[in-house]
């Protein structure tokens, strides 16, 4: 079974999804892999643990501190909460989950900022060796003998036929990797085989035993020179590698420590680029797009900063898990060279002189930073009908007229409004940084190669 890659972006944009009409909330759902919790505190570890088992037996799941339960409100972790988690003991917390339940449950931890708020996330792992069970009551949360299994958004004892789903599934399981070691064993020969235990590191045959400290297996060859030689009738196995006796063999446990990382969204792809900020880590920006509603967002600037050019930007972006159609957008956009510049309009009527006074008033820094709906409208046009160096002259008193007009209006914004405010923001990055980006781009058909290897 292969682990599944916890804290990838694509889970966290599914985990933290803003409601585009009330932006302190997220419109995700708890469900057979999420479940939210609003604070932290080791008063109620009894309930996550519980929440923990649940997942292990099913798919693998997250537990997010910090979001509210109906409404999922984005509060985030602060004062004690925040402090209680931030100062999490790995090993305490391997220590609680190893003494109320068998087998182990494996899992990770992470911290997560976003718009200025910390969120606590628990990933679980799916078990190997289901069903995960409680041998250790804990108030009523827990109680010895008990499976708990994770249904739609609750967490609930586990019923019969989802029980006998994991025990087939383990018998099944159990039936390949017996026809694999017989497959084995037929090929070496039931006289030459012999049975290495991964849990104790003893390796037994017919000629004997030995064990072989965890720690050295990595520094072990086994050879076989020529046949076997016989003395006093055991077979003789040569090592290569520093090896000691030993006693008693000690159980690796992987130090676990809270990884913290921001987020990335449209407000701090649209601020960082308007601000004009060195951030720490442009290529991240650059991904970020492939995972949100629209591809239309500035990508030239941060390209120029992570010094990327088309091709390799392409290469980057290929790579990255996202179903999100922005993704093939985003490519499409940097491969065609495509632009958001439009021709304005030259006859007499009225909205055609009125977006032609919005590009006077923009030459002349005079706009009203107040305007809206479609007075705001006609003048996002007007910025789009500016030439390459018309931007570039007036680049700074532009982009803090978008920056003001983002800030005020996007979250409320309907889609036409949104949609122009985006490529409004797009064609001043393409006018100025566009042409210092090596475009250095594949060819049509490797371009549709890389998108069927995908």
């Amino acid at each position: 079974m292969d682990k599944r890659m916890p804290f990838s972006q694509e889970d966290l944009n599914e985990i933290f999804k803003i409601s585009p009409i009330k932006t302190d909330r997220v419109i995700s759902r708890e469900c057979g892999w999420l479940e939210f919790k609003e604070s932290f505190g080791w008063a109620s570890i009894a309930n996550y643990l519980r929440s923990c088992a649940a997942f292990a037996n099913v798919k693998g799941g997250y537990i997010v501190f910090g979001i509210a339960n109906r409404p999922h409100i984005l509060k985030g972790l602060k004062d004690k909460n925040l402090e209680a988690f931030e100062i999490l003991d790995p090993e305490q917390m391997t220590k609680h989950f190893n003494d109320h339940f068998a087998p182990e449950i494996e899992w990770d931890i992470f911290q997560y900022e976003l718009n200025g708020k910390a969120y606590g996330l628990i990933y679980v792992h799916e078990c190997k060796n289901k069903p995960v069970v409680c041998c250790k009551d804990a108030g009523k949360e827990l109680k010895e003998g008990d499976i708990y299994y994770r249904y739609r958004g609750r967490t609930e004892r586990i019923k019969y036929p989802e029980l006998r789903t994991i025990l087939e599934a383990t018998r099944e399981q159990e039936q390949k990797l017996w026809m694999r070691h017989l497959v084995n064993i037929a090929r070496i020969g039931v006289q030459d085989a012999g049975i290495f235990d991964l849990q104790t590191g003893q390796v037994t045959g017919s000629g004997g035993s030995f064990l072989i400290d965890e720690s050295l297996l990595s520094q072990l060859s086994f050879i076989k020179e020529g046949e076997f030689s016989v003395v006093k009738g055991k077979p003789a196995l040569k090592l290569i590698g520093n090896v000691q006796p030993i006693g008693s063999i000690p159980l690796s446990v992987g130090k676990k420590q809270i990884v913290k990382i921001k987020g990335i969204r449209i407000a701090d792809i649209v601020g960082s680029f308007l601000n004009r900020e060195q951030v720490s880590e442009p290529k991240e920006f650059i991904k970020q797009i492939c995972f949100e509603t629209s591809a239309f967002l500035p990508c030239y600037y941060y390209m120029h900063s992570a010094g990327l050019d088309g091709s390799m930007t392409i290469k980057m972006l290929n790579e990255a898990v996202s179903r999100s159609p922005s993704k093939s957008k985003l490519i499409e956009r940097i491969t065609n060279g495509a632009i958001q510049k439009i021709n304005l309009p030259t006859g007499d009527y009225y909205t055609a002189r009125k977006k032609r006074a919005f590009v006077e008033q923009l030459a002349s820094k005079s706009v009203n930073t107040e305007l809206s709906n479609d007075d705001l409208l006609c003048c996002l046009q007007a910025i789009r009908g500016l030439s390459a160096p018309e931007v570039s002259t007036n680049s700074a008193y532009i982009s803090e007229l978008l920056r003001t007009w983002f800030n005020k209006h996007y979250s409320s914004a309907k889609c036409n409004l949104a949609d122009h405010l985006r490529r409004a923001i797009c064609w001043i990055d393409e006018a100025i940084y566009k042409e210092g980006v090596n475009t250095n781009l594949p060819s049509p058909v490797k371009l549709k190669t890389a998108r069927r290897r995908k």
